[in-house]
């Protein structure tokens, strides 16, 4: 079974952290809701959506996952990217050939800061919060297949992000059959 660990910081995008959790689910993924707060496993999204995650990160952080998925909102991603440990675990996932997932302004703020987006992989983010990204695309989503690194441009795009994460994990039968089931349309 693949798993999946998606960050819940305080200030995450509700619909970004969400929809992942969602479609990873429903496509047979393992996913465990790691909270990344100073302590406990409750945090508060950007739009006062109140979750209780399944563990703290610290709990986390010597377990291996097959995708590491870290949504956007301003504050989250700030938190994501001072927190020591989670830098830590996103360093070692890419340097495994692990995937890992970034929507909004994690992929700027998070990977691009911490060099975990090359010099030139290809990648999005939300306008504003590119400049670390070298080889930025204005696409809604990039999947950059060599890096094993997808990117989401922002909240609009988050089905067609967890759908793609979902299609590199499970392959693209179960991915269709996902959408089916939620009446998605390309």
């Amino acid at each position: 079974m693949a798993t999946c660990l998606v960050i819940y910081a305080n200030g995450s995008e509700d619909i970004e952290v969400t929809t992942q959790t969602d479609i990873l689910t429903r496509g047979g993924v393992k996913v465990t809701k790691a909270a990344l707060c100073d302590e406990g496993t409750t945090v508060t999204l950007a739009h006062g959506t109140k979750v209780i995650c399944d563990a703290n990160l610290e709990d986390c952080k010597d377990s291996l996952y097959d995708l590491i998925v870290i949504p956007g909102g301003l504050d989250g991603s700030i938190a994501c990217r001072d927190s020591a440990t989670l830098i830590k675990m996103l360093k070692a996932q890419k340097a495994r050939g692990a995937y890992i997932g970034a929507i909004c302004a994690a992929p700027g703020f998070v990977l691009g800061t911490h060099g975990i987006i090359g010099e030139n992989d290809l990648a999005t983010g939300y306008p504003g919060c590119t400049d670390t990204i070298k080889n930025l695309s204005t696409a809604g989503v990039v999947v950059n297949k060599e890096a094993k690194i997808i990117t989401g441009k922002g909240p609009a795009f988050s089905f067609a992000f967890g759908y793609a994460m979902l299609e590199a994990l499970m392959g693209k039968e179960v991915c269709d059959k996902v959408k089916a089931g939620m009446l998605y349309t390309d």
